[in-house]
């Protein structure tokens, strides 16, 4: 969700040499994202010892001297320390909570650089490598290069988390009979247009569960895979994919990165502050007014997905 921020700053200092103080996750998801960047300092604030960590990491960062400091974390500490560095510092108005979360980084850009920033999008890059990898996963299923993809993304990052502390999460699970229900919706609408159209879900092997009672409940409509954890070739799918349904969790922005059409369902949080930031008309975002997901048919998922389908 930064992406567009740092493409901004890349931009307007172009010869400049960027650093990222990020998290265990932030290190893999922009790792190759540009030439500029070219140190990505690891921050686990998960660590027993992340206040020890921090503060030794301060220490270097004021060896470095920096130029400028961009301040996208929403906790204020990280902001002191922002202000600590240099006396040209720039972060996130924390005021603004009704905003974009990218919009309010591009906004602490803006405030550095006397030109009016264009727009930004999310955005990742893609390796040929991953596409080779990726291609011959499809393959081995029959899935050619001319066929239409549509990706299920059942599951969200705190499904594993104990109960006690995933009430709030429980908002963002569409439910296993609605994806099948949605898959076999697309499975007639396919057959009715003669279309090469395949449903697909690429899992982790701890999502197996779910994504099996979805293969069953559609009778067969979906094809699910589980191949070897990589997260460049993992890209390269959601690339490929023509469609992603999904509820808001990570991969619906690394979707919206890479330049996937999206149908995004919403509970509790709405798609104002964190859908996929992208140009209009890339996704479909859908929030039903009880706030929970579950309320979404598979006819209203449906017709979503219609907006991108071929005729």
């Amino acid at each position: 969700m930064i992406t567009p921020a740092l493409s901004a700053i890349i931009d307007a200092y172009p010869a400049a040499e960027v650093h990222v103080l990020t998290s265990p996750d932030g290190k893999r998801v922009l790792k190759g994202f540009a030439p500029q960047v070219t140190q990505l300092i690891v921050h686990n604030r998960k660590s027993l010892l992340a206040f020890y960590q921090i503060r030794k990491i301060e220490v270097i960062l004021k060896q470095e001297n920096y130029d400028r400091v961009y301040c996208f974390e929403l906790n204020p500490d990280f902001s002191n320390l922002s202000k600590r560095l240099t006396d040209n510092a720039f972060c996130i108005d924390y005021s603004n909570e009704c905003a974009h979360y990218s919009r309010r980084c591009l906004d602490a850009v803006q405030c550095s650089v006397s030109e009016v920033l264009s727009d930004y999008w999310i955005t990742l890059p893609v390796t040929d490598e991953a596409r080779v990898k990726a291609h011959a996963i499809f393959a081995a299923e029959g899935i050619t290069d001319k066929s239409f993809i549509i990706g299920l993304h059942p599951t969200y990052s705190g499904l594993k988390k104990v109960a006690w502390r995933r009430s709030k999460n429980a908002a963002r699970l569409w439910p296993a009979q609605s994806f099948a229900e949605l898959a076999k919706l697309i499975a007639t609408y396919a057959k009715e247009h003669k279309l090469d159209m395949r449903i697909i879900m690429d899992l982790m092997p701890d999502e197996v569960n779910v994504g099996e009672e979805i293969v069953r409940l559609s009778g067969g409509a979906v094809t699910m895979f589980t191949p070897p954890l990589d997260f460049e070739r993992y890209k390269a799918t959601l690339e490929r994919m023509d469609i992603l349904v999904i509820s808001n969790t990570g991969p619906m922005h690394i979707a919206g990165a890479v330049g996937t059409h999206m149908v995004a369902f919403f509970g509790d949080v709405p798609p104002t502050d964190s859908a996929a930031y992208v140009a209009e008309g890339r996704n479909v975002n859908i929030m039903p007014s009880s706030k929970e997901i579950a309320d979404i048919t598979p006819q209203q998922a449906f017709e979503a997905c219609r907006y991108f389908l071929p005729e």
